[in-house]
């Protein structure tokens, strides 16, 4: 029997995961120190980036800069 609920409660676990991680995309932005364009990410491309010490690593879509950002919440702007 609990060989059937383990796979049920990591299935519920990465879903949560995942809505946190897309609610965090949704609600904020990133700031490039190259040309100060303010920009979000698709929320897909959020949950996909590479991540480190609180940074992901982001293409500027104004002027192409790539490098680790850290997110900003859309608050404190």
């Amino acid at each position: 029997m609990a060989a059937q609920i383990v796979p049920f409660i990591v299935l519920i676990l990465a879903i949560m995961l995942m809505l946190l991680v897309a609610r965090r995309a949704k609600h904020s932005h990133f700031e490039c120190p190259e040309c100060g364009c303010a920009f979000k990410i698709p929320v897909a491309a959020y949950m996909v980036s590479f991540h480190a010490m609180g940074k992901r690593e982001v293409t500027c879509p104004g002027c192409g800069y790539r490098g680790f950002l850290p997110p900003i919440s859309d608050d404190e702007s």
